[in-house]
Parts: structure tokens; sequence; C-alpha cells
């Protein structure tokens, strides 16, 4: 009779059965990981969003966060559960497997493991390996995201996971919608440096938001503390950009701020605030604030995961402005362009040996100030967790 959960369980070396890997590849410290130092990847020991909550359903999803094959579905009562992707049996991946009740079963051989990355059945023996189970990851539900923690899962504090009110996220004064989402073939670091300086926006996106006035091009007021960078572009006195026209429903003079906020390592949170100008006497009065919302997760050393939303804290009507804006084909195409220039970068590097040489701008300073971030967050975790 096959053993299930409760049952005797041995060694794995008396069953032939491997013992699931919770390491995974890291870059040697020789090995160049432009634009971080050489041998550096990502911190670990942090919460980085996995997925959107609309995403994982009972069905598994697999991903792969900082080298780490992860699958992830939903038990019976709605929770996340979160293991390591591959059977310790023959590595079959379990996310083309099957959820039966609250358990993950490999399509090969038929195993099965609990949310807790334990094995509760081996349909053709009776004793369980006490080796045989998965690694099972730290997971939280903030907002519409699903946070995991692949670093020590005993430093896995969800207090860690930064503020989503302070963000914005969760202030009731604003209406958020999520759901974009990119894989991304680039080192994830260079999507912060995308994200750090905007003034990329006048020339990367004149196409789509960019142009007739829709970004600021100038050196930024730049605010770092120890994790978080928030970074300044003022617009006083423009005529409002056609993509806040259309939004605003109104097509005079603005005055426009818009501030980035970087909550390291992960979250980037964009606040544009849009004032109504009256250009003879400098009156401004408040029309609204977007929220440009986005989420970097390394994958590997090259690719990375992107997550993005919108928001607003006006027009609290249906449909859902933000929903409506962030479904949009302009938005899409926008985000498309800052992929395809991580892409291209990625491309450069390959080109040039894993390494380039840059010449630094003034405005500048906040990605390089991100980059920095970065690294003293690796640099304060064990050599071997790089």
């Amino acid at each position: 009779m096959p053993l299930r959960a409760g049952r005797k369980q041995t060694a794995c070396s008396d069953q032939g059965l491997l013992p699931d890997s919770t390491a995974s590849p890291q870059p040697t410290r020789n090995q160049p990981m432009y634009p971080l130092e050489d041998g550096s990847f990502a911190p670990r020991n942090q919460w980085y969003v996995a997925a959107w909550s609309q995403e994982i359903k009972r069905s598994p999803l697999e991903r792969v966060i900082l080298d780490n094959p992860v699958v992830l579905y939903r038990t019976t009562d709605g929770k996340v559960a979160a293991l390591a992707a591959f059977c310790p049996h023959r590595g079959f991946p379990l996310a083309k497997g099957d959820v039966i009740a609250d358990d993950i079963e490999c399509p090969y051989h038929g195993l099965r493991f609990g949310p807790d990355g334990a094995c509760t059945l081996i349909p053709s023996q009776d004793v369980i390996p006490a080796a045989c189970r998965l690694r099972a990851y730290p997971v939280a539900e903030r907002w519409q995201w699903v946070w995991i923690w692949v670093g020590d899962p005993d430093l896995a504090d969800e207090a860690l996971i930064p503020d989503h009110f302070e963000a914005r996220l969760t202030d009731p004064a604003y209406r958020n919608a999520g759901g974009n989402y990119f894989e991304v073939p680039g080192r994830y670091v260079l999507l912060h440096d995308n994200l750090l300086d905007l003034n990329h926006v006048p020339y990367l996106h004149k196409a789509t938001f960019g142009g007739d006035g829709g970004g600021a091009v100038q050196i930024p007021e730049v605010v770092a503390k120890e994790t978080t960078i928030s970074c300044t572009f003022t617009q006083p006195a423009i005529d409002c950009p056609p993509f806040l026209s259309a939004l605003f429903g109104y097509s005079g003079p603005v005055s426009r701020t818009y501030v980035s906020y970087f909550y390291a390592p992960c979250l980037h949170v964009i606040v544009d605030s849009i004032s109504r100008l009256d250009p003879a006497t400098g009156v401004t009065e408040q029309l609204g604030d977007l929220l440009h919302i986005h989420a970097v997760t390394p994958a590997t050393a090259t690719t990375a995961h992107y997550f993005q939303g919108e928001g607003q804290n006006f027009s609290h009507t249906e449909p859902c402005l933000s929903e409506a804006f962030r479904s949009s084909e302009m938005v899409r195409a926008a985000l498309e362009e800052d992929v395809s220039a991580t892409r291209f970068i990625e491309q450069s590097i390959a080109m040039n040996r894993g390494r380039l040489s840059e010449i630094l701008l003034k405005a500048d300073k906040a990605a390089v100030l991100g980059r920095r971030m970065l690294q003293a967050l690796i640099d304060a975790e064990a050599p071997a967790t790089r």
C-alpha cells in the first residue's frame, strides 16, 4: 500500500532518490556582472514580487526567481504555495502536473508534495525517504502582488516588505489597477537604471506619451536614504500633454511635478501630480495624481520579471480609469519601448564580453545611487549568498 503523510520515512540514500537542492547557481567572484561588482548578482535576503495575485490559480505556474525555479499554486483555502519547481525524483517540472487537494502531483511518476514541500505519496513504494521533499519558499500577498523570499527563510520578516500604504498602493484615496507583465531579456539592474532616470522619456517614448511635453529633460532633485531614493522632476508651466488631456478632460496650461520613489530592491512608484495653471497669476488648482507602479524582480543573471500598473486619485467612477489606462495600447507600447531598450543594452553587454565603458552624466545621480544601494545590500550578506 502506498505510504501517505504520517508514515515512517527513511534516508534518501536507502531508496536512491536525490534530495531537493536548495542552492541555486550564482555568479563566480570574477564573473562580470555589469553594472555591479564582478561576482555580484542580487541581494537574496529580500522580498521580491513573484507574480500578480490574479496569475496564481489552482493550476500551477512556474517562474524563475533569482535563479531559483519556483512553482506556485493555490491551495483549497486560497493560500499561495511556492515550492522548488522540479521533482526530486527525476527533475520533471512540476508545473506540468496537476494540483490535487492541497498537493501538487508530478505527472511523470505520480509523486505528490504538500504546500510545505513534504512528499505525501510515492505510488510505487510504501516508504517515503526523509530527503524526498521540496524547498518551500515564504510568500506574502500585499495589494495585488504575491511577494516571495528566496534567501534564508529564518530571516523572512514580512515587515521588510515596503509599506504599501506609504507607497499609495493601498491608500483608499487612490484607485489602482495592476496586471501588466513582461519577461525581460535583460538584467534587472538595467530596468532600475531606466526607472531612476526619467530623462529618457521625451526620447525613448516620443512615439507614445513622451512627446509634446510629456517628459522633462533636467537634472532632478535626488534624495537617498538607506534603502529608498526619491527623484523629483518639475514642469512648472507647460501645455497639458495630449495623454494627460485625455485622462483629465482638460487641455489648458498645467504645472506638473512627478516624483519617482525607489524602494530597494524591487519597487518603484512614480507620483505624477498635475495642476491647472493660470499663467497670468501663477495660481494652480490640483487636477489630480497619477501613479505609475513598477516592480522589477531578477530572474537569471541576464533576464528579469517586470510588473506594471497604474493608479489615480481622481475620477473614482466606473469604468475604472486606471484599469482602462493600464490596459491601453499606448501604455503597452511604452512598456515595450522600455523592454526593448533593456534588450538592446543587454546585447551590447554580451558583445563587449560582459562589460561596458560608461560616460556618466549629472542626470545619472539617482541611477548610480540605486546601483550602489543594490551593491550595499549584496555586500551586507555573506559571500556565499551572492
